[in-house]
């Protein structure tokens, strides 16, 4: 199985990353005038809901969509509800400061050089990235 390129996964995790943020950002911060820190709190938290439910109901995100990508266990099945949702949340420890920092670069470093193209995240939820044809040639 042919893992995605790194650079169009990244690609696609900013896609997500925009269409969350600042809708949020100008919500909790324009509209209900809260901290920057409480405002990426919930950010996080919006952003592992996204992440898990799409996945877990459409297969995808939307970035993963354009991106025509899929995450898959281990086994090239589709990962529990219980795997996506420790998937999104271990990206939590991106935002430790200052030690989060270097976890979210050593995981770029990860997907663009690493044969598998593996993040931290997704060796904590035992998951990798595809591209979407090779699900659908699976199960056809």
């Amino acid at each position: 199985m042919k893992f995605s390129g790194g650079i169009l996964r990244l690609l696609c995790g900013v896609v997500d990353f925009i269409i969350i943020m600042i809708p949020i950002q100008f919500i909790m911060m324009g509209v209900f005038q809260v901290s920057t820190r409480q405002a990426d709190l919930f950010f996080q938290l919006l952003f592992a809901v996204y992440g898990t439910l799409l996945n877990e109901y459409w297969g995808m995100t939307v970035g993963k969509y354009f991106g025509k990508l899929k995450i898959v266990d281990m086994d090239h099945q589709k990962p529990s509800i219980l795997y996506l949702g420790l998937r999104e949340l271990s990206k939590s420890l991106y935002l430790i400061p200052y030690v989060g920092w270097c976890l979210c670069l050593i995981s770029v470093f990860m997907i663009l050089f690493r044969k598998d193209k593996r993040a931290i995240h997704d060796l904590i939820a035992n998951t990798k990235i595809v591209y979407q044809w090779q699900v659908e040639e699976k199960e056809g």
